[in-house]
């Protein structure tokens, strides 16, 4: 009998066993927990699709949920009655546990409806329902402002900062629950009876606007006057906003327990005024347009402006710009669920240089502004500040290493006491001060770091390699600094969402951050730029913007390649449904410029200057040699097989098999061309090719990790190609970044990848922090170019480390099955250990390797089943320790395998 057979069959016996052994003994399932809708617990100002998501709770072992029940119902009461008014999906099979998209009747807007789930296990046991969740739908039509119009200060301000607030009695009536629902442009901050209630930012175009919505709730008094304020922020176009027009458009709905509502509405009895403080028409902070310099006279601030009390009758009313929907506010308002938190963190360093000079250190750089507390002096006093990076040896802040931007700002003093804080963020890690009139302390200066809701506690890498472990902490960094109004490409120079720096910084924010929300909202962005601007099917190379329609050629190829990961991430399938066409637009447009003789694709249209016909890295010098002449680019031609072998894979998760074929055969297609005309006789992959089929005599690692990376590779040349990768260390920038650890980790090269993580002498994540840095830069050299130091798209390396060095990823979306797979480090790395957040729960590893041998602890959620892999390690057989006992595994190159593992904690030993 063939013997690998018969381990086969012995391994499906274990599981048999495994999974039946205590089948009369099987507890029900637990209630079902974490139960949210649009990836939120109980939100507010929803649309109308919503899609559900839980916890499966399960105390027996190897545990998967077979089926789920949710109901849907318009009250309480009839929740608890376990009747679905609303919908009812029935006992449904299916291992789904989040997206399970909403199949009930019409949702009514601003109305709260109630939610629970039960679920089934592998033996049909069902669990008992969870306890009530909640979502409340939004406003879904211009019809649905009604009461409400836009508003707006007459001004011709190029930065206007405007206050409007409005008085208002409530009836003496018990409040049942009380919705703010807010647009402005560019932003705002929310005021109730001078409490903050929040802040929002709508940079999409106006026909795209976003508006938020806050439950105001706890911030209203019954039987009272109340007092809404609001300072709006407009500051015309810029990378990474829409010029768009000074406007406010605010409804508060507030329902009382007798079923009456009241509405207050935006309007021409609003009573505004500039926020004199700033003082317009300052100089731009560079060319890109993020801002202008902030300055601040304190002693024209308004004390208490947004106070019931405040005196207004001096304020001049709104104008009135009209209802919903108005220009240039053509289309249906959007709902925006994405948030900003805000944390108040001290300086870790005040250096006082004398006369008043100071320079504060933050430690590392972060996002925000800071809110510095001024007293004594004189009126009229300038206090002047400048941001940066880098210090001079004499301990002041580095003009040189600016980013390109003036990072200055200036604060007139009012003579007594004034807070200065800087309305619009930077990313900063130094201010120095001059001529402040008190002692600068820890007590009275702090910083106002932002992000968008991430949580890096989600996640979690610890290993034996120092240096490792900080290049981690650089990475998650990087991440939650350049998570803003989306994923931008520097919060300091450019705050632009650019479609490479997204995709980079979006992916492993799904697997380390555990992100959906911002994920979701970038990729329906992206997808309106091709709506916009693009019919042959490209994608805006950064959105929104000031300058229109602006693509990178490779850019919009690796939109596919998110759309991939994010549906691995997830699952969301009903995204791929209601987006295929505009899917498969992307990967005709790259088609139709391939070449009928050679099966290549020839100058893929799009990009200007240096960025013609494709970028392949960024800045030029990341190129290390490139090949930029070629008429087909051996990177395109990488990504061009990876759209079209995409699109027949989410043809196949649609049952579109006409399209799975189609695209499968234009992969296969473009596969062989590549492996006929770009290896070059020593086997490895060449630039590309000039027109008249002239092959480059360049060979660059950018031409040969994509291909190494996306399986292209014939078998018998992987071995020279991946010697050539080796052999450069780090020859590429951050655009093609994610590759190069991707194919060390298919190679299974262990040693080299660690190599590449944590050297420091070679260009690299390492070599960053050795020489200071606390996140990842535009390029490997910014310490010497003035590059950006504050570039989070180098935050792409994380993905290999929880890849290869712990080992997780899925093999099937929303981690249905997950691969764990630790490579085989010798005497590099002697344990890691970690945890990696998903839909069904978190993943952890935690593995050792010592003279007594190789053990693999895991903690695999209910509902998901993993293919684990240890090493050989130098040892004969295929004997496994499996949670203590001894048993045959299945051999695939140096790693042993056993299949089908199940929930809950588990331990092999080799």
């Amino acid at each position: 009998m063939n013997k690998k057979i018969s381990i086969a069959r012995y391994a499906i016996i274990v599981l048999l066993l495994n999974f039946t052994f205590f089948q009369g003994f099987a507890s029900n399932p637990n209630a079902p927990f974490n139960l949210r809708s649009f990836d939120k617990h109980n939100p507010i100002g929803t649309n109308d699709k919503p899609y559900f998501g839980w916890s499966v709770s399960d105390p027996d072992t190897n545990e998967v949920q077979s089926a789920y029940q949710i109901i849907v119902s318009s009250n309480p009461s009839n929740l608890t009655m376990n009747k679905g008014d609303v919908w009812d999906s029935r006992k449904t099979n299916s291992r789904m546990q989040n997206y399970v998209y909403y199949k009930g009747k019409p949702l009514a807007p601003a109305t709260q409806y109630y939610w629970k789930v039960r679920t089934w296990d592998k033996d049909g046991n069902v669990s008992s329902y969870a306890a009530t969740a909640t979502f409340k739908i939004g406003l879904l039509t211009n019809a649905d402002w009604s009461g409400a119009f836009w508003i707006k200060r007459d001004s011709k301000d190029s930065d206007d900062y405007t206050y409007f607030r409005k008085k208002v009695s409530l009836p003496k009536k018990t409040i049942k629950k009380a919705t703010a629902y807010i647009s402005a442009c560019h932003s705002y901050e929310l005021y109730i009876n001078g409490k903050f209630v929040g802040k929002g930012f709508n940079m999409h175009y106006p026909q795209y606007s976003y508006y938020n919505s806050w439950d105001i709730s706890s911030f209203v008094s019954a039987y009272k006057e109340n007092l809404i304020g609001c300072l709006t922020h407009w500051y015309g176009g810029g990378q990474g906003r829409a010029t768009g027009a000074r406007g406010l458009l605010l409804k508060v709905i507030i329902e009382y327990d007798d079923g009456t509502k009241m509405i207050i509405g935006t309007d021409k009895s609003w009573k505004q005024v500039q926020a004199a403080q700033w003082i317009p028409d300052q100089p731009q902070r560079n060319g890109e347009g993020i801002g202008r310099i902030e300055k601040i006279d304190s002693r024209k601030i308004i004390p208490q402006w947004n106070a019931k009390n405040f005196n207004d009758t001096s304020w001049a009313n709104a104008s009135e710009i009209g209802k919903p929907p108005v220009a240039p506010w053509t289309g249906t308002l959007r709902s925006d669920l994405t948030r900003v938190i805000e944390k108040e963190i001290k300086p870790v360093a005040i250096k006082d240089l004398g006369n008043g000079k100071y320079v504060i250190d933050l430690g590392k750089i972060y996002a925000g502004s800071f809110k510095i507390d001024f007293n004594g002096g004189n009126a009229g006093d300038a206090i002047n500040m400048l941001g940066g990076f880098v210090l001079n040896s004499d301990n002041t802040v580095s003009t040189k290493f600016d980013q390109s931007t003036n990072l200055q700002f200036h604060f007139i003093h009012n003579g007594t006491t004034a807070i200065f804080n800087p309305f619009v963020y930077l990313g900063l890690r130094y201010l120095q001060v001059e001529n402040s009139p008190n002692v600068l302390t820890k007590e009275n200066v702090s910083f106002i770091s932002r992000h968008f809701e991430l949580d890096p506690k989600r996640s979690s890498f610890e290993s034996s390699n120092s240096m490792l472990n900080n290049v981690w902490q650089l990475m998650v960094q990087s991440l939650l600094v350049g998570a803003q109004e989306g994923f931008v490409d520097t919060p300091t120079r450019e705050k632009g969402a650019f479609l490479s720096d997204g995709w980079s910084q979006a992916v492993p924010n799904m697997s380390v951050m555990y992100d959906r929300t911002m994920n979701m909202r970038v990729l329906n962005e992206f997808l309106d730029s091709q709506d916009q601007y693009w019919p042959d099917g490209r994608l805006n190379a950064v959105y929104p913007n000031v300058d229109g329609a602006r693509d990178i050629p490779d850019f919009t190829q690796s939109y596919l390649v998110w759309i991939w990961d994010y549906y691995m991430q997830t699952g969301n399938i009903e995204f791929l449904q209601s987006n295929y066409t505009r899917l498969k637009k992307i990967a005709d447009y790259v088609d139709t410029y391939k070449n009928d003789v050679t099966g290549l694709i020839y100058k893929l249209k799009g990009g200007k200057g240096p960025y013609e016909y494709g970028i392949i890295d960024w800045p030029e010098v990341m190129r290390y040699g490139y090949d930029m002449t070629v008429d087909s680019r051996t990177v395109i031609d990488a990504y061009a097989f990876a759209n079209f072998e995409i699109i027949s894979k989410i043809a196949n998760a649609l049952g579109n098999t006409n399209d799975k074929e189609e695209y499968r055969i234009k992969a296969d297609t473009i596969k062989k061309a590549m492996n006929t005309l770009l290896l070059n006789k020593d086997g490895v992959y060449i630039d590309g090719l000039y027109s008249n089929q002239t092959p480059s005599s360049h060979v660059s690692q950018h031409a040969n990790i994509l291909p190494y990376a996306l399986n292209i590779v014939p078998e018998e040349n992987k071995k020279q190609v991946m010697a050539e990768i080796k052999n450069r260390k780090m020859n590429v920038g951050m655009v093609c970044l994610r590759w190069l650890p991707e194919s060390l980790g298919q190679a299974d090269e262990g040693e080299h990848l660690i190599d590449l993580y944590t050297n420091t002498t070679w260009d690299g994540w390492a070599k960053t922090v050795a020489l200071g840095g606390t996140m990842t830069w535009e390029s490997w050299d910014a310490n010497v170019t003035n590059q950006s130091m504050s570039h989070p798209w180098g935050a792409s390396g994380l993905l290999a480390m929880q890849n290869y060095i712990l080992g997780i990823k899925p093999l099937s979306p929303q981690h249905e099955k997950i691969q764990i797979k630790p490579l085989w480090f010798g005497n590099k790395l002697s344990y890691a250990k970690g945890v990696y957040p998903t839909d069904k729960g978190d993943i952890s590893v935690d593995w050792n390797k010592s003279d007594k041998g190789y053990v693999l602890k895991i903690m695999v959620p209910d509902n998901i089943i993993a293919k684990v892999f240890v090493p050989k390690c130098s040892k004969n057989g295929t004997a496994i320790k499996y949670d203590k006992k001894e048993i045959n595994g299945i051999e695939e190159g140096d790693y042993i395998y056993l299949d089908n593992i199940g929930s809950g904690e588990h331990i092999f030993e080799r």
